[in-house]
């Protein structure tokens, strides 16, 4: 189950993203795996106070929901991520997440979407994912 059998491009004549993304991403044949939005909620249902934190809390979530699917970070593939009161300031923490989790050479391709609010008032980020699991 090799992360590299999906292919990573980023073509000539799109722009440079590939500090936070792939432009596009080829998923092998195999098994996909969809997780449902994750948010700054803890086990216990309490929230991260910070915008950052919902962010290291709902990457977190997102792992821990992957492995209960027996898949890995770094076989995600897309990646959505709604941002409550965005502002370019938010890149900074979500490209360090970005480095933390995904090899540089295997980003998912990736959306942002500012947003006036989530489910609740104290949500400010939600991210949700896609995985690809490839055929033994």
């Amino acid at each position: 189950m090799a992360a590299a059998d999906a292919r990573y491009l980023n073509p000539p004549g799109l722009m440079d993203a590939r500090r936070f993304f792939s432009q596009v991403v080829v998923a092998p044949r195999g098994t996909t795996v969809y997780v449902a939005g994750q948010t700054g909620f803890r086990a216990d249902r309490s929230i991260a106070p910070t915008k950052e934190g919902q962010m290291v809390q709902a990457f977190e979530n997102v792992k821990i929901a992957l492995e209960a699917a027996e898949a890995r970070m770094d076989q995600v593939v897309s990646m959505t991520v709604y941002i409550v009161g965005y502002s370019e300031a938010d890149l900074e923490p979500l490209a360090r997440l970005t480095a933390e989790y995904f090899p540089p050479d295997r980003r998912p391709a990736s959306t942002l979407v500012p947003v006036p609010r989530l489910a609740r008032d104290e949500l400010l980020f939600e991210v949700t994912m896609t995985a690809a699991i490839p055929h033994a």
